[in-house]
């Protein structure tokens, strides 16, 4: 289930991230080519299914698609949350500069 949770994160990922304002967020202003978005979001939608897969050959069919699709959407939700406060984090993490000398202080 662990692997499974991992493709998803990874996929959700990939999908998110072929979106061109996602794309431009997080790699400050860059542009992804069209077919090299494509090619990424078909990359994310086969690590969502290999995690179908995954969850399919641990437990019963059923059971499998149930878990799969609970953990698409836990996965989903992370993902969009991870990427609201992307630029947060990404800010948070800069040295701030010392308002007396301008420069940057070390922690």
């Amino acid at each position: 289930m662990i692997v499974a949770f991992a493709l998803l994160m990874a996929g959700w990922s990939l999908i998110a991230g072929s979106q061109p304002k996602q794309y431009g967020r997080v790699f400050h202003g860059g542009h992804l080519s069209g077919p090299l978005r494509k090619a990424i979001r078909g990359v994310g939608v086969a690590l969502l299914l290999a995690a179908l897969a995954v969850m399919a050959r641990s437990d019963s069919a059923a059971f499998a698609v149930l878990s799969w699709v609970c953990l698409l959407s836990v996965s989903a939700m992370l993902v969009a949350l991870i990427l609201a406060w992307l630029p947060r984090w990404v800010s948070a993490r800069r040295p701030q500069a010392d308002s007396v000398t301008g420069r940057r202080q070390r922690t």
